[in-house]
């Protein structure tokens, strides 16, 4: 079993499975393969990383393949969420439409959309039982210090709106 019935046990996972989605869904987008390999959707084969978690090729090669393994499907679900997108932004451009056919719409880009979510989660788990839980802890350290960095770099939205 994951972890234990309690609610609070769930919680702490999911809070401690944050950073690691936070990782690497910062290119969830680049599915398409817009985004040279090793880049942040591929943080275990980071040098820097692999050296601040103390990963064995064993466990870059596991993730790895977890990662590979996954990726036919989601490549497939962001093409159906790109699909969904489009038929929405069409449907709304028509000057006839109802709101029925909107809300049907939605329901259809928002499923295409949860099943990217549900796709990630899956495999971010699978991800964090190769981890130790020391090299989980480094991890979601790590993720932490670069969201601060890109706070610091990125404009607030008082000073995006001037």
């Amino acid at each position: 079993m994951l972890f234990k019935t309690s609610v609070i046990n769930r919680q702490v996972f999911l809070q401690r499975l944050i950073p690691l989605c936070a990782l690497i869904c910062l290119s969830a987008n680049s599915l398409d393969g817009a985004q040279p390999r090793n880049g942040p959707r591929e943080w275990w084969k980071s040098e820097e990383i692999r050296q601040e978690l103390e990963l064995s090729d064993e466990a870059v090669a596991s993730i790895d393949a977890i990662f590979q393994a996954k990726q036919p499907e989601l490549r497939s679900a962001y093409r159906l969420v790109r699909k969904h997108q489009e038929q929405f932004d069409q449907l709304l451009e028509r000057v006839d439409v109802t709101e029925e056919e909107v809300l049907h719409e939605v329901d259809h880009l928002e499923t295409a959309r949860a099943e990217i979510r549900k796709g990630w989660a899956g495999m971010l788990v699978k991800m964090r039982r190769v981890l130790t839980p020391d090299q989980r802890n480094k991890l979601e350290e790590h993720a932490e210090r670069r969201r601060n960095e890109r706070r610091t770099r990125e404009p607030n939205d008082s000073q995006r709106r001037r």
